[in-house]
């Protein structure tokens, strides 16, 4: 009599399975058509950086999912995934400072012209960089040996562990985004501001996780939170960008404008901060069951 092969009880660790290889296509494609072309233009570069950050977070959980023996080589890849996500991060944030000083160009002292000239060749430069890692990763099979680590079956029992894995970091980033908002209530500084953010983004990435898993079970970070999100990203775009204007041409009118604008910024955070509420306690974790004696 045949037996009929067992299935998972949860479908979960094959839709993250469908869910990365989708998004690595993805990536591949950007990069692809990235390098076809010079430069690469500030929207595929922000693009690959949201993508490769998410990759890299999705690949975290599928490290866990696959045999002991093969999770050291998922982590490496992984690792050079986010090596690649800060370079193309440190790319976008050049477009976006650029992006911020560049209009404001015309009638400045002379000394805001060559600013914006060096600034442009710094840009350039890391584009160049960026392109010469690309090829080289590229070259050196990354994307392929992902592919092949997305074909390795996970050990007995993902569906169980992929559910614990996920509530332990939703409880834990949870925890972390509602200790990062406090902090920043108390002392809106630019580290704990940035620090929140990132809480935030990391918060949303999981619960979107989840979702295209289906094991969603606590509820989606609500609007207001997506919009402080946004509004810290801007005011850390004007942090970056005006971390790089020279002392000497700090009162130049362009360089206080964008003060002002920084300071309109802070204080629709500071109000935003103040209207927010702390995140419910998440339930506590389900205890694990016990086999049968």
């Amino acid at each position: 009599m045949r037996r009929t092969p067992v299935r998972s009880a949860s479908p979960a660790p094959q839709r993250l399975r469908v869910e990365l290889q989708q998004l690595l296509r993805r990536v591949a494609r950007e990069i692809d058509r990235g390098l076809q072309r010079a430069p690469l233009s500030p929207e595929a570069i922000h693009d690959l950086h949201r993508d490769l950050r998410r990759l890299a977070i999705l690949l975290s959980v599928w490290e866990r999912l696959v045999p002991t023996e093969r999770s050291a080589a998922v982590d490496e890849l992984s690792q050079r995934l986010r090596r690649l996500a800060r370079l193309v991060g440190r790319v976008r944030d050049r477009d976006v400072t650029a992006s911020l000083l560049a209009p404001s160009a015309r009638g400045q002292d002379p000394g805001w012209g060559e600013f914006l000239g060096r600034l442009r060749e710094d840009r350039d430069a890391g584009r160049e960089l960026l392109r010469a890692f690309l090829t080289s990763e590229r070259q050196a099979g990354l994307f392929d040996r992902l592919a092949e680590t997305l074909e390795v079956e996970p050990k007995a029992g993902a569906g169980r562990s992929l559910e614990r894995i996920l509530t332990e970091v939703r409880h834990r980033r949870q925890g972390r985004v509602d200790r990062a908002r406090r902090k920043a209530r108390r002392d809106p500084s630019a580290e704990r501001l940035h620090r929140l953010r990132i809480r935030i983004r990391r918060w949303r990435h999981l619960a979107a996780l989840e979702a295209a898993v289906g094991l969603r079970r606590a509820p989606n970070p609500s609007p207001s939170w997506q919009r402080l999100q946004g509004r810290l990203g801007q005011l850390h775009d004007l942090d970056v960008a005006l971390a790089t204007v020279p002392e000497e041409l700090g009162a130049v009118s362009a360089a206080q404008r964008l003060t002002e604008r920084r300071r309109r910024v802070r204080l629709r955070v500071r109000r935003s901060l103040e209207r927010i509420g702390s995140l419910p306690r998440p339930a506590p974790t389900p205890p694990k069951r016990r086999g049968r004696r």
